[in-house]
């Protein structure tokens, strides 16, 4: 089996590859994991995404390419949809043509969080946002010309590699001895090592549609914030706030929670909880006791 991962050098990239590269039944299945970045693969540009997947003939793609800066999304328009929507067609174009399985890393972001309950794959989408929006552009594409594609929303991504919420918080916390968060945006962080143990489900399985995965269990920014510190043993004061007087440039979802009772189902994954997650993305990254 020959995989494609795209994105490669991205947080959920990274250690997708290095998790598929040792996988121990890797040797028995000659797994072949072919690693991209943008300077040798540039989705934008769709005669030469069509050229690469051509030679390099995967029997499945993984699409971790994204322009995730929700805020600059919103003064680079033409650069998010390029990536987050032409990138993600010209990937489907180009894996229909090889007989390629299209996996596509989506977000919560593509509801504009008016529903008290989580969100399961049935709820219609209506983004806040451009990178929203565009990621939601990205999966029609998908949907409409891939034969096999499996799609995968997710949300609030941490792990190794990258800054991401739990390194910025901490940081500053460290610095300052002080955060202010906000307590009205509601979700559920996702450890990378299990989106991609989701995603090597997804793949071994053949499974195939739109699901949601997410570690399960729903929080508050305010709450992560809080957790973080408490696992980590940090004095540190989290003093909560709203998103209102939070100056951002995008418009993001009070509650972008996903249900993801669908994936369970399909594939038998229990998935655990983000605060144990969490706790041994601690442990091994940050090397506590």
């Amino acid at each position: 089996m020959k995989i494609l991962v795209t994105g490669a050098r991205g947080m959920l990239g990274r250690y997708l590859v290095g998790m598929l590269s040792n996988l121990p039944v890797a040797g028995n299945l000659g797994l072949e994991v072919t690693a991209t970045d943008r300077e040798q693969l540039d989705i934008t540009h769709p005669q030469n995404t069509s050229r690469f997947i051509s030679d390099c003939k995967p029997d499945v793609i993984v699409n971790c390419a994204a322009f995730t800066n929700v805020d600059a999304c919103e003064t680079q328009v033409f650069d998010a949809f390029a990536v987050n929507a032409t990138g993600a067609k010209s990937i489907a174009m180009a894996g229909k043509e090889v007989g390629a399985k299209i996996v596509h890393i989506s977000t919560d972001y593509v509801f504009d969080g008016s529903k008290m309950d989580s969100y399961c794959e049935t709820d219609k989408p209506n983004p806040l946002s451009v990178y929203g929006k565009s990621k939601l552009e990205g999966e029609l594409a998908i949907q409409e010309i891939a034969d096999n594609y499996a799609i995968l929303r997710t949300a609030w991504v941490f792990g190794p590699y990258r800054r991401n919420f739990v390194t910025a918080i901490l940081e500053r916390g460290k610095k300052d001895r002080k955060v202010s968060v906000v307590t009205d945006q509601h979700g559920s962080p996702t450890y990378t090592a299990d989106l991609s143990q989701a995603i090597w489900n997804v793949i071994s399985q053949d499974v195939r549609g739109l699901y949601h995965f997410t570690n399960m269990g729903k929080c508050s920014r305010y709450d992560w914030a809080k957790k973080i510190f408490e696992l980590t043993g940090e004095p540190v004061s989290v003093l909560p706030m709203k998103t209102a007087d939070y100056k951002r440039t995008a418009v993001v979802p009070h509650n972008s929670a996903l249900n993801c009772a669908k994936y369970m189902l399909a594939t038998g994954h229990k998935i655990r909880l983000w605060q144990e997650a969490l706790e041994e993305y601690l442990q091994k990254t940050l090397s506590l006791t």
